[in-house]
């Protein structure tokens, strides 16, 4: 017993009170907002880590404190959306808290935490989706495709080109989704770093810079866990729903991680060559109008370190 007593005094030193009262208080607020205004959400997202980054990185007992308060709060909104979004917010505080102890750099903070957060947004929506509180892409887009079919029939001018073309072009968005997702992860991820991190100085937590582009450089095992990805992909058929969505999925979060280092690859390559400025945006656009070849170049880079060649 005095054992028991002796450890919940110590845990109860621990926590910091004042620190878990605001924190809870914020999150919760937060969530209430979202809730009843969602579109105040656009200036929430942003800041809403922060709190969690702040006790993650201070005092992890009055980080878990605080989180459970905050979900058992957000339970009351019986709103499995927004309980979605705050353990996922949540989750991404405690990936960039973890960096910061580690001292880790901004743009590697940028990669990892993009990474972690879209295999994470994605198999949220495929678990959503599963427990039918989401409806499945292929229906939405099938149901869709039938409103613009009726459409076009009303108006009495559809033809057999115009339906292919149609159920092409929504064959390509459905397929283009997970991508469209982990390129909102990214830009969100982007945003926070930028906006928190001269916040968080001021509660005296220690934060990185971004280094240059041509500087970032993305650890060998991303690459093999993607080329195990892809031949894994080779045997897994749409059939069995849940491991192709995860495969495909995580094979989309991988090539937008190998995209930034093929990037960071041609920035180099502009800087030591010293070409115009407009030669590397040409560059840079044809990176995006051409993205396998951007992924091959990522690849090469990351396996053989094309950079050192280029420097020599």
């Amino acid at each position: 017993m005095f054992n028991l007593d002796w450890e919940v005094k110590n845990l109860s030193f621990k926590v910091d009170i004042k620190a878990t009262i605001i924190a809870t208080l914020v999150l919760v607020l937060s969530a209430a907002i979202i809730n009843f205004v969602p579109l105040l959400a656009i200036l929430i997202i942003p800041f809403i880590t922060m709190p969690g980054t702040i006790l993650w990185y201070r005092s992890k007992p009055s980080f878990f404190v605080t989180v459970v308060i905050t979900l058992c709060a957000t339970v009351l909104f019986n709103h499995v959306f927004l309980l979605t979004a705050m353990t996922l917010v949540i989750f991404m505080s405690v990936f960039i808290g973890q960096l910061l102890i580690e001292h880790a750099s901004k743009e590697r903070m940028l990669y990892l935490v993009t990474t972690f957060m879209s295999i994470l947004t994605i198999g949220s929506v495929l678990i959503l989706q599963i427990t039918g509180n989401l409806p499945l892409t292929s229906k939405f887009f099938s149901q869709y495709h039938d409103v613009l079919l009726s459409y076009f029939q009303m108006g009495g001018n559809i033809t057999t080109e115009i339906e292919e073309s149609l159920k092409v072009s929504l064959e390509i968005l459905q397929a283009s989704i997970p991508g469209y997702i982990v390129l909102w992860v990214f830009l969100l991820v982007l945003v926070n770093l930028v906006v928190t991190f001269p916040i968080l100085r001021k509660f005296k937590v220690a934060t990185p810079v971004f280094r240059p582009l041509f500087m970032w450089q993305i650890n060998r095992s991303v690459a093999f866990v993607f080329v195990i990805t892809v031949l894994v992909s080779l045997f897994v058929t749409q059939d069995n729903v849940v491991a192709y969505g995860i495969v495909t999925n995580l094979q989309f979060v991988l090539e937008w991680v190998i995209f930034i280092q093929a990037l960071s690859l041609f920035h180099l390559f502009v800087k030591v060559k010293k070409l115009p400025i407009i030669v590397g945006v040409i560059i840079f656009v044809m990176a995006f109008i051409f993205k396998p070849f951007a992924y091959l170049f990522g690849l090469m880079d990351i396996w053989f370190n094309l950079k050192q060649r280029i420097k020599k």
